[in-house]
């Protein structure tokens, strides 16, 4: 497909705002400016923090660009999690986590990183928004496109 070719999974999406689905129930946003930027890599070298071999799948990062987290300091909002993709058409592309071993103050312990996903919709070959999925949670976090 000629859109599926366009998209190259090693980009940043700048989002002006976002909304959040909760049971698939809008509950927040637009929140008039929630400045976040998604990052899509492919796994070159691992993942820090992980127990993952290199060249499998893509981390996916998302950032607070409005200011630093309040806890750790710094603009992460989501720390880096390894996901594949497990479908892909010319409208979106879908991401999810798969179990891994993630380092803990105890060292190596099992993390099931299916909780997560991110499905990354296409319009005209381009992303039109991206959407973060806390499946254990059922949440949904709508990032849109500045």
């Amino acid at each position: 497909m000629k859109n599926q070719e366009k998209i190259n999974l090693d980009f940043v999406f700048k989002s002006i705002d976002h909304l959040r689905y909760e049971n698939g129930r809008h509950v927040a946003g637009p929140h008039g400016g929630a400045n976040r930027a998604v990052k899509v890599e492919p796994n070159i070298n691992g993942c820090e923090g992980y127990n993952i071999k290199p060249g499998d799948g893509y981390i996916v990062t998302i950032f607070n660009l409005d200011g630093n987290h309040p806890v750790w300091q710094n603009n992460v909002q989501m720390t880096p999690k390894p996901m594949r993709i497990i479908s892909q058409d010319s409208d979106k592309i879908v991401l999810r986590g798969y179990p891994v071993q993630a380092m803990s103050p105890f060292g190596w312990v099992d993390f099931n990183g299916e909780d997560y996903g991110l499905t990354i919709k296409l319009k005209n070959g381009e992303i039109e928004n991206c959407i973060l999925h806390m499946h254990d949670r059922n949440i949904d976090i709508v990032y849109l496109k500045g």
